[in-house]
């Protein structure tokens, strides 16, 4: 619970500058790019990125095609009113993977390149556009007022098949029989944002302080629906999984949508947050945000609309040291929540899908830790302790087929993270980091659940790259990632290997305006899993990359 990944798009700059680039790769890949800016007047620019890849994969059969592009113009740079207007697009056309099945709690032993999708009939398809206006007006050095207004409009349209064992499987041959179950439903969703910001410096009660204010409105409607069709998918089997079995003749003439649902989400958040230089070398933050959403649900009959309305206060508080200019310990506390309607859906049957009636899940987290800059500013190190609890975690004992969800769970995951980043000489320069994480279902209504460890939650994960620069403007480097063995259901029965892999790169400045960068992934082709999918009696996993390069030629002008 809590937590975002802040993305932060190109935006324009006065001056002329632009980059285009061209990259080839194993299994296909194709890609090409272009950034250009142009500066068009005295305080205008404009900025324009495009994008378009297409390739296949190290799995049979699977292909991603997709295009994007981002123009945007900024007025009033460098003034104290700063307008900006940016649109983006993205359109994907994709055969998709759902990857192998589990046996006995383990992904079946075949080749990482084996396919069990319907080439001739698969598909994912999704098209993303979203249009931003942002006002930044600076009344002084210290104070500053930021409004967002955003509108995105996502649509999405899948049909595809997940592996899965035929029942009473006791034994993998060639010939044993795997069901090809259709994953086929679509939707559009769309998504008004308000956001703005206001922040300033000033001085208190013999305090400096750094004050954030603002609020966020936020309106969201969805449709989502499931297909079906007359006709069912052609089974395969694990030693011959034909990607394009003949299909029965109306597989494409009888689909059709059910299950329309409509989703309405309306919500408005409050927040604020102080940095106060209360004493030399200390510093406090405190935060709190009230969030008020509200989630309407709306299903065919004789099912009916359903609703939901949570009203949550959040907050946040730190306490930061500085005993020198290159050395600061700090702790840190927040709360968090999720809403039930947070999926975009609501539901009222007695089953573990019951959440209408149900308040959010709250987190608490806790974290201690230093960050340390040595080599005059050249590297920083850090480490941290850290602790974060779901209090009211959903529950519902699996004993009771008609036991309704509540919050009597509670889940724990707490660890020690140490990273390293920056130049250990001015040609030597590094990344590296490891975490422990031990993670634990305290308690919970499923009795098989209780003490075993959060699915897909590493205990040990690590990372290291390295790059050092040779002489004539080239650059050498590589590294490793390691993760940990992975359960991947709330019971432990299923789990997938932990595993490192390798990576190396080369890149060639040629000139000021011309470079040459080839990387190379999984030097020691390990074979690995990337991603599991856990659903109640079954599941899936994604097998990793085989060994792969692509080289790529950026040219500035």
């Amino acid at each position: 619970t809590g937590g975002i990944i802040n993305q932060a798009s190109k935006q324009p700059f006065l001056g002329d500058r632009s980059t285009v680039g061209v990259t080839w790769g194993s299994h296909a890949y194709r890609r090409v790019t272009a950034d250009l800016n142009q500066q068009v007047g005295e305080t205008t620019a404009v900025r324009f990125n495009a994008m378009k890849t297409d390739t296949n994969s190290f799995r049979d059969n699977v292909e991603q095609e997709r295009w994007g592009l981002a123009p945007s113009v900024t007025w009033g740079l460098g003034t104290p009113d700063q307008l900006t207007v940016s649109y983006y697009r993205l359109r994907e056309d994709n055969i998709p993977d759902f990857g192998i099945p589990f046996f006995q709690g383990r992904p079946i032993p075949v080749p990482v390149d084996r396919f069990y999708g319907l080439a001739n009939a698969d598909h994912d398809r999704n098209d993303t556009g979203i249009t931003t206006v942002a006002y930044n007006h600076r009344f002084s050095d210290d104070s500053n007022l930021r409004t967002v207004l955003r509108y995105a409009d996502y649509e999405r349209d899948l049909w595809a098949v997940a592996p899965r064992l035929a029942g009473g499987t006791t034994f993998i041959t060639d010939s044993t029989v795997i069901n090809r179950q259709r994953q086929a439903r679509g939707g559009t969703e769309r998504t008004l944002t308000s956001q703005t910001d206001y922040t300033t410096k000033f001085e208190a009660a013999g305090m400096k302080h750094l004050l954030l204010a603002g609020v966020e409105l936020v309106r969201e409607d969805a449709h989502r629906w499931n297909y079906a069709s007359n006709a069912t998918n052609p089974a395969t089997t694990v030693g011959n999984p034909n990607a394009y079995p003949a299909l029965a003749a109306d597989y494409f003439t009888s689909i059709r949508r059910t299950g329309d649902v409509f989703y309405t989400a309306k919500t408005m958040g409050l927040y604020a947050q102080d940095v106060v230089d209360f004493m030399p070398r200390w510093k406090a933050v405190l935060g709190g945000r009230y969030d008020d959403f509200t989630a309407d649900y709306q299903r065919a009959a004789p099912a009916g609309p359903l609703s939901r309305t949570d009203r949550v206060f959040s907050w946040r508080a730190g306490l930061l040291y500085q005993p020198t200019d290159e050395v600061s310990y700090y702790a840190s506390y927040g709360t968090s929540f999720n809403p039930s309607a947070e999926g975009l859906t609501l539901a009222s049957t007695a089953t573990a899908q019951n959440n209408a009636n149900l308040g959010p899940e709250k987190s608490i987290s806790y974290e201690v830790g230093t960050k340390w800059n040595l080599f005059k500013d050249k590297l920083l190190v850090s480490a941290a302790l850290f602790r974060t609890t779901k209090t009211n975690a959903r529950t519902v004992n699996p004993a009771v087929p008609t036991d309704i969800v509540t919050l009597d769970g509670e889940q724990r995951v707490q660890g020690l993270e140490i990273g390293a980043t920056g130049r250990v000489t001015d040609a030597w320069s590094l990344v590296a980091g490891y975490a422990y994480m031990d993670g634990k279902i305290v308690s919970s209504k499923n009795p098989l659940e209780v003490g075993q460890p959060l699915s897909s939650a590493p205990k040990n994960s690590a990372n290291l790259w390295t790059v050092y620069t040779l002489p004539f403007n080239v650059d050498v480097g590589g590294g490793v990632s390691y993760l940990d063995k992975r359960v991947v259901n709330t019971t432990a029965t299923r789990y997938v290997d932990g595993y490192a892999v390798f990576d190396a790169m080369a890149a060639w400045r040629v000139n000021n305006r011309l470079s040459l960068n080839l990387n190379i992934y999984n030097l020691a082709d390990k074979k690995y899993i990337l991603e599991s999918y856990n659903t109640g009696s079954s599941g899936n996993v994604l097998p990793g990359n085989g060994r792969s390069a692509v080289l790529a030629g950026v040219y500035r002008f």
